[in-house]
């Protein structure tokens, strides 16, 4: 494999900075992978069009990337072509109860909730210190602690690999759901160039998850700082630091299943916790089955372990593989499926060397 080399085209007035083989692991938050082909970087989004170009000429998929916090990638690399922006304008327009916040999506999304809390817009703050950029919180539809993304986005502007055209979706036709949208359905089709939120300049706390309910048990005037603090001190108490190890946060999806299924499984297992989703079906917490029905925390292979404050979370110690990833979670799905007939699938978006997938 060759080494890695950087080259840059100019595009417009701007730079597009293109990247031969550089390591995955430099790019992730499990920091784990080998060479990508190539990695594209760009400071405007006029300039995707060219960089399509690029993978059509070398005959080579595409993969957008984010902040790298939800991709597993193999020790032996991935032959595609990764887009990066690095786009950073946040603009305002104030309107009587709202203030309409356009971002690009290569901000940082807890700058952007930063910057929310501070201006006083309600609506995001519960979705404090989630890592990655604005582009790939929409593409998963990032939720925490009683909120999700898709309560305040009001539109997704993209660009169309396949149609090579930019577009602006409604949120109304994002089709979001439980950590999906059209987004990470159709895989690798759209790239997320901008997003626009409507949020409250009028309070409205969301105390509605378990944790926040009891910490503000009583208080009147629950301020936004308030709640971004106690769900940082939430996070920082439930997931590792990047600081020491590889993690790209909750690795498995909590499973959605039948109301049907769950009168069963709430017979099987009278303790556990359920949540009816308004979108239909059945919320299982799976952290609750690792801990409490198959005694899983700190389960290991190799330099990859379940993290022992909350077991949805894979960590890694410095130099774990892919296949120690792999393995844990292969091992961890398979005592879920053997115990309570319910199969669990990832939420990290595992890359293949050869096979591109979800």
């Amino acid at each position: 494999m060759l080494g890695a080399r950087t080259r840059r085209s100019h595009t417009a007035e701007n730079l597009m900075t293109i990247e031969e083989n550089v390591p995955l692991s430099m790019v992730t938050t499990f920091r784990t992978g080998g060479p990508a082909r190539f990695l594209i970087t760009l400071d405007d989004v006029r300039e995707i069009p060219d960089a399509v170009l690029v993978a059509e000429k070398e005959k080579l998929p595409i993969i957008p990337l984010g902040g790298g916090s939800n991709i597993l990638a193999p020790d032996v690399g991935v032959p595609a072509v990764f887009i990066r922006l690095q786009t950073h304008r946040v603009s305002v327009e104030e309107k009587k109860e709202i203030a309409q916040v356009t971002s690009d999506a290569g901000v940082t999304w807890d700058t952007l909730v930063a910057r929310a809390v501070q201006k006083g817009w309600w609506g995001i703050e519960n979705l404090s210190a989630i890592p990655g950029t604005v582009g790939a919180a929409a593409v998963q539809n990032i939720g925490a602690y009683g909120a999700a993304l898709s309560d305040t986005v009001h539109t997704v502007d993209v660009y169309d690999i396949r149609d090579r055209v930019f577009k602006t979706f409604p949120a109304s036709e994002c089709c979001f759901g439980y950590r999906t949208s059209i987004f990470k359905q159709d895989t690798d089709r759209y790239i997320v160039t901008a997003l626009v939120f409507h949020l409250s300049k009028e309070a409205r706390p969301n105390l509605s998850y378990k944790d926040l309910a009891t910490r503000f048990a009583g208080q009147n005037d629950v301020s936004l700082a308030d709640i971004r603090e106690a769900v940082i001190a939430i996070r920082q108490g439930k997931f590792p630091p990047l600081s020491q190890f590889g993690t790209a946060g909750s690795f498995f999806l909590n499973p959605i299943i039948t109301s049907a299924d769950s009168v069963k499984i709430k017979e099987r297992f009278p303790g556990m916790p359920l949540f009816p989703l308004p979108e239909g079906g059945v919320k299982v917490p799976l952290a609750w089955i690792l801990d409490h029905v198959l005694n899983l925390k700190g389960r290991r292979e190799g330099k990859a372990f379940l993290w022992e404050q909350q077991p949805l979370v894979i960590a890694t110690e410095y130099g774990a593989a892919e296949h120690e990833i792999v393995a844990l979670a292969q091992s961890v799905a398979h005592e879920v499926f053997e115990k309570t007939e319910i199969q669990i699938i990832p939420e990290v978006r595992i890359l293949r060397e050869n096979i591109i997938s979800h």
